[in-house]
């Protein structure tokens, strides 16, 4: 079985489907999307139903984490300073696809309730994946604050726990931070590497924000990442 773990998508439908043509997903295998599906491109309607297809066909290998645009989503009521970030950060793009297919972003709500979950850990394994970060382990022990939100804890390069993979921080290329301050590595492409044991390792590398869109793909100890070609010929 490998664990096929996908960076933030925010809208880009196209790259997710170029991106899932590359790794072709088996029927054995799991998939494994760290958050952030809607807002900043231009088909978050269009994202919605393909993940919604990869949920039914995978069942209890499919596992989707609640990313903080998942969050103003979900939340009761959003302060004015949270629906001023969301507007800032794409939400209005999100409305308008929706709105295409004569539908409302709220419709996506219960679904995304029901289907989102803080974080996930591979029990035999220990290999782990949350939205935003970790400061301490186990990973339950974070507060939702810090899995969801938090921007600054894989760049502060503090956590030295289990392996753990995020998105939620946009760079230009996948990163492993090894937890110790000061080491870090930015990852190649297409390369099959033995996986760290400690440390983080961020896959969200810009789709829809003029970046491309990143996956991870994990077998017997090892991983592989790769990119929407659409996305980013350039990097071929």
């Amino acid at each position: 079985m490998r664990t096929i773990i996908i960076g933030d998508i925010h809208g880009c439908d196209r790259e997710l489907r170029a991106l899932l043509d590359k790794a072709q997903p088996g029927e054995e295998d799991r998939l494994v999307l760290l958050g952030d599906l809607f807002d900043r491109g231009p088909e978050s309607r269009e994202v919605y139903g393909t993940v919604r297809e990869l949920a039914a066909r995978f069942g209890e290998r499919f596992v989707l984490l609640r990313g903080n645009h998942e969050d103003y989503l979900l939340q009761e009521k959003l302060t004015l300073r949270q629906r001023w970030i969301w507007d800032q950060v794409g939400r209005g793009a999100t409305v308008a696809s929706f709105k295409a297919h004569g539908e409302r972003m709220e419709d996506a709500a219960p679904w995304l309730r029901a289907n989102c979950r803080l974080f996930w850990r591979d029990e035999e394994t220990g290999l782990q994946c949350v939205h935003a970060g970790l400061m301490v382990d186990p990973i339950e022990a974070n507060d939702t604050q810090t899995l969801i939100h938090d921007h600054g804890i894989a760049q502060r390069n503090v956590y030295a726990g289990p392996l753990t993979v995020v998105g939620h921080i946009a760079l230009k290329a996948p990163t492993w931070f090894a937890g110790d301050g000061e080491t870090m590595e930015e990852l190649p492409y297409g390369e099959w590497r033995e996986l760290p044991e400690k440390g983080i390792i961020c896959i969200d590398t810009g789709s829809g924000k003029g970046g491309f869109l990143t996956a991870m793909i994990v077998q017997d100890g090892r991983y592989q990442l790769a990119w929407a070609d659409e996305a980013a010929p350039e990097r071929a």
